[in-house]
């Protein structure tokens, strides 16, 4: 399994939300060579780019729901311009058809490219509550959960490993959902909406967030040990929770129920290694989706004092979002920093680039060679 968007509501890009993540709910399961999607919200922008990597795409989307912050990757999910794409989706909207949601989305005057000029091929599929669907390789079962204009949670089986999926589901103060816990009742991974806090639910900070349609840390934990599961994973994060303090959510669960996570953007979970029998270091989140790569850079910015630098390095290594190096001079903080790469990038990026402008991110004194260096985080913008 992999996350590939885990904010809920609407994204919330940054350098405070960097480590985590800002794209909202996308991730994938892959298992006998098939993947299946989970949520199309704008995690999926860069799942769409990394799938066209590997050739014609022929995949499933399964929506919990079509709320915008699960939706919004659709239309910029590039496999869905190109003939030779066969997606399916999956999905129970309560008001109307998926067909008619993703048809509304793509129209005028809110979006230029009609859903009738998508080349790809397209099929729609809906599922009813308490039914059980094979999904290609996956068996999923689906259970109507509380939130605002209905939602579904999923148990989806292969191998004999089980991951319940059940974002943006509110639960009934003092009483738990029989019906989620008989859904992840020993089940490998509980992916559970904890978007808020028990004060922020409560309005002890900030108003009241009951029927908002979203839950708590605290009510993940309750689940969790009530339905005797693995792993719980902390999902649908406020946009307004940075990465500090999601680590301080993380370490308060796990007071509670150990074996816990919080989600991030490019995090993996092997169940077929047994990764998720045991938690996962925060720390992870900095390299755990990045690939060791060594090309050459000149690096342009300023430092603390406000006085200019420039000064060639080498990439220590590149992910999706960003890139890491060591630097002479330390950057000033929150600084914009321009990178150019004094190689070819094609093979990197996919296309022919040579200078980015880039955000800090994060800035740490390292030892190299008996040197002191900055270990330099950098966001692409």
């Amino acid at each position: 399994m992999r996350f590939w968007g885990v904010r809920g509501s609407c994204p919330a890009p940054g350098p405070a939300t960097a480590g985590v993540g800002g794209n909202t709910s996308c991730a994938t399961l892959e298992a006998g060579g098939e993947m299946l999607i989970l949520d199309g919200g704008t995690g999926l922008r860069t799942l769409g780019d990394q799938l066209l990597r590997g050739g014609p795409v022929d995949t499933s989307i399964l929506f919990s729901h079509v709320h915008w912050d699960h939706i919004q990757g659709i239309p910029f999910f590039a496999p869905i311009f190109r003939s030779d794409t066969r997606l399916a989706m999956w999905g129970a909207p309560e008001h109307m058809t998926l067909e008619a949601v993703m048809r509304r989305q793509m129209g005028g005057p809110t979006f230029p490219v009609p859903l009738d000029h998508v080349p790809a091929q397209l099929s729609f599929h809906p599922i009813s509550a308490g039914a059980t669907v094979a999904i290609g390789p996956f068996e999923v079962t689906a259970a109507s959960l509380r939130h605002p204009n209905g939602v579904y949670g999923y148990r989806i089986e292969h191998g004999g490993r089980s991951i319940v999926y059940a974002t943006d589901t509110e639960h009934q103060p003092g009483t738990l959902d029989a019906g989620l816990i008989e859904l992840a009742r020993g089940a490998d991974l509980l992916i559970y909406d904890a978007q808020y806090t028990p004060a922020e639910y409560a309005g002890a900070v900030g108003p009241s967030r009951a029927g908002w349609g979203h839950s708590t840390w605290r009510e993940a934990v309750n689940i969790a040990q009530e339905a005797k599961v693995r792993q719980l994973v902390l999902f649908h994060h406020d946009p307004d929770h940075n990465d500090t303090f999601l680590d301080s959510i993380l370490s308060e669960t796990q007071k509670f129920f150990p074996n816990t996570v919080v989600a991030w953007e490019g995090m993996g979970i092997d169940l077929t290694s047994g990764q998720h029998t045991q938690p996962r270091d925060p720390g992870e989140r900095r390299t755990g989706n990045r690939q060791p790569l060594h090309v050459p850079l000149r690096v342009q910015g300023v430092r603390a004092d406000g006085t200019p630098f420039e000064e060639e390095t080498v990439l220590e290594n590149l992910s999706l979002g960003g890139a890491y190096f060591l630097l002479d001079n330390d950057p000033a903080p929150e600084a914009s920093i321009e990178v150019e790469f004094l190689v070819s990038t094609e093979m990197l990026f996919g296309q022919s680039l040579r200078t980015l402008r880039t955000q800090l991110v994060r800035s740490h004194s390292v030892k190299f060679h008996n040197q002191s260096k900055s270990g330099v985080a950098v966001m692409f913008r």
